[in-house]
């Protein structure tokens, strides 16, 4: 027990014989301690005692300690104390009453500096858009508030959803990969002694889709939003699995989901509903207009879609200010590394840069759009071709319900290598079929881990992406090229990070791949210990590439698979040996840091911007962006501080001073322009 009497450090343990609490050890600059303290009052069970103690300087005073029976003979050491010791002898010098009440002052100051620093970001909101889910909360909270970046709309007309995959042309590279593995000894066929045996049921912990049974009712947002949820009009998270609705993902690999049906204005008002939805029903906010935003967004972006997120949450949405910052760099920030290898593995991009002191490292960049959800792919069709699950469901890879159930699979049970002890184990799992829902079991097979090692031997995922290319999704395709700069400050669009500057045309796009160089090509997986130990031998420093390969950090939802970690470890201390890297002796990957999960690092991260100093400069307010300045306060407060009484003379300052304000170029003080003196990377 740690207390302060009169200024004096002491420590005690006591023990309770059902009456008294004798002194066990004690630490203290006190002369002498009263052994036994005396029990002199008992309130609810609650006992006090009293004991005195002399001091160096032979003036007495007293404590009391208060703790409840938490039995007999038995050690207290958590007790909830309450010490109400006070100076008995009134004769105590002033200098010491001095040093009493200077330590308790610091001790106050220090506590109100504590709870400014949690208090401060609780008018700022953070947002983070992402191809699974939308991340969002006020920066003073832990962590963010999650739901599905899916918008559901009721037809009238059976509507058309996104085509099914076919799965069936995976199945020669799936077959290559299990021979491999087997050679490996990461696979081996299963024993006899386990064969025919009763499976163990474990059910995999989905949380029941709440929507399926209609147990659960939700929150209703506080606009014109509310009378669409009500009618079943417009639905959200797990309710797009309940009825025939048009379901709608505005972000995939990162960028907006741009189809010859769904243009960008389609997804703007998507994200807009989303983040109404997510701002009233998650966070219960009641007025926008009290918060500032900061916008966590991706390391590759394209800047129009960037341009047309900002106006949305400031001229639709009503915030006050908003602040961008890249994932990258904030994911450095949450894992509080100054030098990182950031690996981020989403559901449907996998993104690879080095971090130093708040910047990504020119020529380090690895992009890819494959992710977890193509994982989930590989195992949907494991399942199906092993008939290790119910005959009666037919699992579809355009059902986001069913590609639920595979994600929550592979979370449970997908490794890399085989474990015996499962074996015998049948999953538990739910599917919505024809407005019910239906549950059925899923026998625990090998493709658990072949799917898992698709990470490393990618040709089933290069398989699949065939069937999905699109040249809005590719970075250093032509479609980003087209865009230019206007010199209307409003209408500026541009490209993202641009890698294709050596392309004239199709056919030196396709020689340059064809040549071997498939590392910058978004849509073709190369194993995912390759792309890190390229993007960590870009750095030319070999003290910088010898502490990024001591510090990788894993962000983002398919982080999770297990043993991942030692598996990336191994490969890469055999790739860097290969590329002759001899600096590097140790290889060192991080997932949970402080009890944070890699999915939501890059958020924690943006957590620390509100919280520093500067905090007051960081904003892009409303009226910057939107252009609403005010005339210059300095010249005109000066001509009206010099009115002389000539009324006359003073309209002609004025009317002029207009005119010259109004002819003023000002564009460099508000929108883009504005935006690119605040962000603190290239725009």
């Amino acid at each position: 027990m740690l207390g302060t009497v009169l200024g004096l450090q002491y420590q005690k343990v006591f023990s309770y014989n059902g009456k008294y609490a004798h002194v066990i050890s004690s630490e203290c600059n006190a002369k002498s301690i009263e052994d036994v303290p005396r029990l002199y009052n008992i309130i609810d069970q609650q006992y006090q005692f009293e004991w005195l103690m002399t001091c160096s300087d032979n003036s007495q005073c007293s404590a009391k300690v208060q703790f409840s029976d938490e039995g007999t003979s038995q050690k207290i050491s958590d007790i909830n104390y309450i010490i109400f010791s006070n100076q008995l002898m009134q004769d105590k010098p002033n200098q010491q009453q001095d040093n009493v009440q200077n330590t308790i002052k610091s001790l106050q100051d220090k506590i109100q500096n504590i709870e400014n620093l949690i208090e401060r970001g609780s008018d700022c909101i953070i947002i983070q858009y992402g191809s699974h889910s939308i991340k969002m909360n006020k920066a003073s909270e832990m962590l963010p508030k999650k739901f599905r970046n899916l918008i559901g709309y009721k037809v009238q007309s059976q509507a058309k959803q996104f085509q099914q995959t076919d799965l069936t042309v995976i199945d020669e590279s799936l077959l290559l990969l299990e021979q491999k593995l087997i050679q490996k000894g990461a696979l081996k066929a299963l024993p006899k002694s386990m064969r025919g045996k009763p499976r163990a049921k474990i059910e995999v912990d989905l949380r029941n889709i709440r929507g399926f049974l209609g147990k659960k009712e939700q929150k209703q947002p506080q606009c014109s939003l509310a009378q669409m949820i009500e009618d079943k009009s417009v639905v959200f998270e797990d309710d797009i699995f309940t009825g025939e609705y048009l379901v709608r993902q505005p972000i995939k690999h990162g960028f907006f989901n741009l189809s010859e049906n769904y243009n960008m204005q389609d997804v703007i008002e998507d994200l807009y509903k989303l983040t109404l939805y997510g701002l009233n029903c998650k966070l219960e906010v009641k007025n926008i207009s009290d918060y500032y935003c900061i916008l966590v967004i991706p390391d590759i972006f394209q800047r129009v879609q960037i341009k047309m997120l900002v106006d949305m949450l400031i001229r639709q949405m009503g915030f006050k200010g908003i602040y961008l910052h890249l994932e990258s760099v904030l994911a450095s920030f949450g894992a509080n590394l100054q030098q990182c290898c950031v690996v981020d593995i989403g559901y449907e991009k996998i993104n690879i840069t080095c971090v130093d002191d708040g910047v990504i490292l020119p020529g380090t960049y690895v992009r890819k759009n494959f992710g977890s959800k193509d994982i989930d792919l590989v195992l949907m069709r494991q399942v199906t071709k092993r008939n290790a699950c119910d005959q009666t469901v037919q699992l579809q890879s355009n059902n986001y319900g069913d590609l639920l159930q595979m994600e929550k699979l592979k979370e449970k049970a997908c490794q890399l290598t085989q474990k015996e002890d499962k074996l015998n184990y049948n999953y538990e799992l739910h599917c919505l079929r024809n407005q019910k829902e239906k549950r059925f079991f899923v026998q625990h097979n090998d493709g658990l881990y072949i799917s898992a090692n698709t990470l490393f031997e990618s040709e089933p995922f290069n398989e699949i992406r065939k069937q999905d290319m699109n040249e809005c999704f590719d970075f250093t395709g032509r479609l980003f090229e087209m865009q230019y700069d206007p010199e209307d400050n409003f209408e500026e669009l541009s490209g993202g990070i641009q890698l294709c500057w050596y392309w004239g045309s199709k056919e030196k796009e396709q020689q340059y791949f064809t040549e071997g160089n498939q590392m910058l090509n978004p849509n073709y997986m190369i194993p995912l210990d390759h792309m890190i130990a390229y993007s960590i031998a870009q750095v030319q420093d070999p003290e910088i590439r010898q502490k990024l390969a001591n510090n990788i950090l894993f962000a983002g939802g398919g982080a999770y698979l297990i043993d991942l970690v030692d598996e990336v470890e191994a490969l890469l201390i055999e790739k860097f040996q290969v590329m002759e890297l001899n600096e590097i002796e140790r290889v060192e990957v991080k997932t949970i840091i402080r009890d944070v999960r890699p999915i939501n690092i890059a958020w924690v991260g943006a957590t620390v911007l509100p919280k520093t100093e500067s905090v007051n400069e960081l904003w892009i307010t409303a009226q910057r962006w939107l252009g609403n300045l005010e005339p210059q306060k300095d010249e005109l407060e000066d001509m009206i501080n010099q009115f002389d009484g000539d009324v006359q003379q003073l309209e002609k300052k004025l009317i002029a001073f207009a005119k010259k304000d109004k002819e003023k170029d000002r564009s460099c003080e508000y929108g883009i322009k504005h935006l690119k003196e605040k962000i603190p990377f290239i725009w």
